[in-house]
């Protein structure tokens, strides 16, 4: 798969292809508003998905290494709206959602619409990750999906590969549960994958770990999927935690847990999780 997704050179190799839209503001207006990515979200995610595509995010506070500010919106289209262009080749799905966007940010600002390579390849990757490990990632949505609360049920839970190998990718499954009573601003994040140890170096995938940066316990997924048996791990971490080659967070009353469970059956393993769940977060919904 990771060779797959690397070769695909046609954008009509990929199934959804990202568009991004962005606006630069070079002179740094008056009127430029930090909260542009909330203010259009849900009005977003409306017109993407008239137009059968999903809208991805926003960035409405970053700037070019120039010190030019931006902002840039992202809509994933599926491949055969990707081909429905207009005279200037622009995707025909886009031009209502250009339209509105120009009615959100300063006048006199241009907006540039281009595919997005890299998060098109993300999104076909953590696709292929996501199908590869059907059989564990579904019995989590079914058991930890009806517990969302505080607002994490508008979040979508997400197979998202985050190191590509030559031959091989390394992602999770996260499933983002509720707010962190220790940590403000913060959601405490569920994530499924195979269990690792890096001191077995002489066995697959972990051989191969070293090169990936990961923390230990940490559960992954691999593409290829290593053969069976296998151990699958859950785990959630709230609070604070120190950084790697430290000893210490850098708040002094900071508090960290973490949670971690392991089973053979994935199904098994994510009934346990939710029950403890439950039990660890009494404020969780207690029905379907």
């Amino acid at each position: 798969m990771a060779q797959d997704v690397k070769r695909a050179k046609q954008w009509e190799d990929f199934d959804w292809v990202v568009w991004k839209l962005e606006v630069q503001d070079p002179s740094q207006l008056p009127a430029r508003t930090p909260d542009l990515g909330e203010r259009t979200q849900e009005t977003m995610k409306q017109f993407a998905a008239s137009l059968g595509c999903v809208y991805e995010l926003c960035v409405d506070y970053d700037s070019y290494d120039s010190g030019t500010p931006y902002y840039a919106w992202w809509v994933r289209l599926p491949a055969a709206e990707h081909a429905r262009r207009d005279k200037e080749g622009l995707p025909l799905a886009l031009a209502s959602i250009r339209e509105y966007l120009d009615g959100q940010v300063p006048d006199g600002l241009e907006c540039e619409i281009i595919p997005d390579r890299e998060l098109t390849c993300d999104h076909a990757a953590s696709e292929a990750l996501r199908t590869s490990y059907a059989d564990v990632i579904t019995p989590f949505e079914q058991a930890l999906m009806p517990l969302r609360t505080g607002g994490a049920a508008g979040l979508e839970p997400r197979a998202k590969v985050w190191r590509w190998g030559e031959h091989m990718l390394v992602g999770a499954f996260d499933l983002s549960l509720c707010h962190d009573p220790d940590r403000p601003h913060t959601w405490l994040v569920v994530s499924v994958g195979l269990w690792t140890e890096p001191q077995f170096l002489d066995r697959e995938p972990a051989a191969r770990l070293g090169n990936f940066d990961f923390t230990p316990h940490q559960p992954l997924l691999f593409l290829p999927r290593p053969p069976e048996p296998a151990t699958f791990t859950a785990r959630v971490t709230g609070g604070a935690f120190p950084h790697k080659s430290s000893s210490r967070t850098k708040a002094a009353d900071t508090i960290g847990v973490a949670h971690q469970w392991t089973a053979n059956d994935p199904a098994v393993l994510a009934a346990r999780v939710r029950r403890d769940l439950m039990t660890l977060l009494p404020h969780l919904p207690t029905e379907n």
